[in-house]
């Protein structure tokens, strides 16, 4: 009974006997700073957030101009005791501030949010063609070695023996655009 026992747990593992250890794991590393800063679309991206930035400061200044010469105006109706003329300025310069501020606000919100969907897209981008570029699972695991920890170190400390794929990454981008 015991040699039936022994049979039974042993023929299940025979295959085992005599195979090669399964090959470790392939880990690659990506500058994903680098990728994104060499992305044919990020200079063409910056550009345009940048004249966005610049048209919203033009705008923002506009009414701060307006808002500093109604606040004259007004100051001029108070030494010429026009009083009912100073609290029409004076409403009107509250109005003003009032609008500055949610211009502010809003324009810095869609700056922000203009800037995130840009970079989530640039980012795609280079996620996509890592995925394409390992389409064959060559790789195991793609790691970014620029990324940095909680702690404010790289996430990647070594990664001696890992393929960097960073330049190959790049010229799939620059082949693409």
């Amino acid at each position: 009974m015991s040699r039936f026992v022994f049979i039974w747990l042993i023929l299940p593992m025979l295959p085992l006997f005599g195979q090669e250890t399964p090959l470790a794991p392939r880990i690659a590393v990506i500058d994903l700073a680098r990728a994104f800063e060499a992305h044919p679309e990020t200079a063409k991206a910056t550009a345009q957030l940048t004249r966005d930035r610049n048209d919203a400061r033009k705008i923002f200044k506009e009414k701060s101009e307006a808002l500093k010469k109604c606040l004259q105006e007004h100051q001029e109706f108070i030494r010429a005791e026009k009083k009912s003329e100073a609290a029409d300025k004076l409403k009107e310069a509250n109005e003003l501030e009032k609008a500055i501020a949610m211009l502010r606000t809003t324009q810095q919100h869609d700056l922000e949010e203009k800037f995130k969907r840009e970079k989530n897209r640039l980012l795609d981008a280079i996620r996509s063609a890592v995925r394409e570029f390992n389409a064959d699972g060559k790789y195991t695991l793609v790691l970014d070695k620029s990324a940095e920890s909680a702690f404010g170190v790289p996430a990647v400390i070594d990664a001696s023996g890992a393929d960097d794929i960073t330049d190959e990454i790049i010229a799939k981008l620059k082949s693409e655009n």
